[in-house]
């Protein structure tokens, strides 16, 4: 229902702009676009959350997870204006995993970043580091935004909690991320970065190539 509320809204708003229509009636179509994006967006963060995934776990590359997750999100970034900076191991990063959850996991980590960042400054660095140690493979995500408050660092990844405005984040981002990383044998950990922003660090099991 919400695709079709959203299409249908998006085929009226174009004519009335294409026609010189009302401007009450553009904003009117404006507002109820928004909404139905807003629901749209929630019936699919509610079903990622709750639906068990039909992948099967395999070796895989993080460092063409990351890729592909960037790719996913690049309008994101170019509207946040974001510069990205990456920083990957000489060694292949391999793990075993479902893919198209990892890069889930990213494409959320990546879009919750922008959101935070400053309107025309934000930086976004990605940097991964192989372990020879423990045999893990640690992935860190940190952006230049506003941070996080100490007081909501523990409820970051509970299901709804969001510090977001009315209308602008379901609170299943983190949640979704912290359900696929559990499923992947992963921890993943939150910070507040030197000299201002965020930090997610995830420590994966290494598998061999």
């Amino acid at each position: 229902m919400c695709i079709r509320d959203s299409a249908y809204t998006d085929v009226l708003l174009r004519k009335q702009l294409s026609g010189g229509g009302d401007p009450q009636d553009v904003e009117r179509l404006r507002r109820i676009g928004e909404s139905a994006g807003r629901m749209l967006r929630f019936t699919r963060d509610l079903i990622t959350y709750a639906r068990p995934s039909r992948e099967t776990h395999v070796a895989v590359s993080l460092h063409a997870v990351v890729d592909q997750a960037l790719a996913f999100c690049e309008h994101v970034l170019d509207e946040a204006h974001a510069r990205v900076d990456r920083s990957f191991a000489q060694d292949a990063a391999l793990v075993r995993g479902m893919p198209e959850q990892l890069a889930q996991v990213f494409v959320n980590l990546v879009t919750n970043a922008c959101h935070a960042m400053p309107p025309e400054d934000g930086v976004l660095w990605v940097r991964t580091r192989v372990n020879d140690a423990d045999r893990t493979v640690e992935v860190s995500v940190e952006d230049n935004g506003a941070g996080i408050a100490p007081e909501h660092m523990s409820h970051v990844f509970t299901p709804f909690f969001t510090t977001k405005g009315d209308g602008k984040g379901t609170g299943l981002g983190l949640s979704i991320v912290k359900n696929i990383l559990d499923n992947h044998g992963a921890d993943i950990r939150t910070e507040p970065r030197s000299g201002g922003g965020t930090r997610f660090v995830i420590m994966f099991p290494r598998v061999d190539g």
